[in-house]
């Protein structure tokens, strides 16, 4: 990570960074929160690979002190698709994901063993909350380039995909694989099983949905970063 985002006071997203402008909550959030004062410097990115330093004025307008840096994408992109969980497991999912790296998170609508189903009602509502989440976990952790978060997406859909399922006695992770599929505390129902191009392992251990999700996306990220 380059030096200067690391060392930023803070780190938002902006939707145009040749006029910087803060969302409202993160206006509120640098303020009255982390009491950004005017020397501090904060990095801006616009989740697309581009950040530049600025200072911050009393009223909460972003002034670039720094010409817009682009950094590269990764050598190549890296995805977690899982199955419904309960409560605010699928946001922590989401948060994990993010700070380590992921770029392609995808919530599954249900699976067969899944005992949360995907309500249609409310996906527009758990997506843009997914989103949020995700932007502020990229805040957070630094990065200048936003992870895909999906709506509830079907198995068949990351089957065509080419998705690898986390199984007990799969093959080992490798920079191979690009998007891996974890099912719900049952697991996948066999024949889920049977159209799955390749399974892998996540361990010996047996671990819940969400755990899994997230050692999934941390072997994947180690396997990127070893590849370079």
């Amino acid at each position: 990570m380059n030096a200067a985002l690391r060392s930023a006071k803070a780190h938002v997203f902006v939707d145009n960074l040749a006029v910087p402008q803060l969302h409202p909550d993160d206006e509120h959030h640098l303020l009255k929160v982390l009491r950004v004062r005017e020397a501090d410097a904060v990095s801006v990115s616009d989740g697309l690979g581009n950040w530049l330093l600025a200072s911050l004025t009393r009223s909460g307008e972003l002034v670039g002190q720094t010409d817009v840096v682009h950094e590269s994408a990764p050598p190549y992109a890296i995805g977690v698709a899982f199955a419904p969980v309960k409560g605010e497991k699928p946001e922590v999912i989401v948060q994990k994901l993010t700070e380590l790296g992921v770029d392609d998170i995808v919530p599954l609508t249900a699976t067969r063993y899944a005992v949360v189903r995907w309500d249609e009602s409310r996906a527009d509502r758990q997506h843009q909350r997914l989103v949020k989440v995700a932007r502020e976990a990229a805040m957070q952790s630094r990065r200048v380039w936003l992870p895909r978060v999906r709506v509830g997406t079907t198995l068949d859909a990351v089957i065509a995909e080419g998705v690898a399922f986390a199984e007990p006695g799969g093959a080992p992770i490798t920079a191979a694989h690009r998007m891996i599929a974890i099912g719900p505390e049952g697991g996948f129902a066999p024949d889920e099983l049977e159209r799955s191009r390749e399974r892998v392992s996540l361990g010996e251990s047996i671990l819940r949905a969400e755990t899994a999700a997230i050692v999934a996306g941390t072997l994947m990220a180690a396997c990127r970063r070893e590849s370079r």
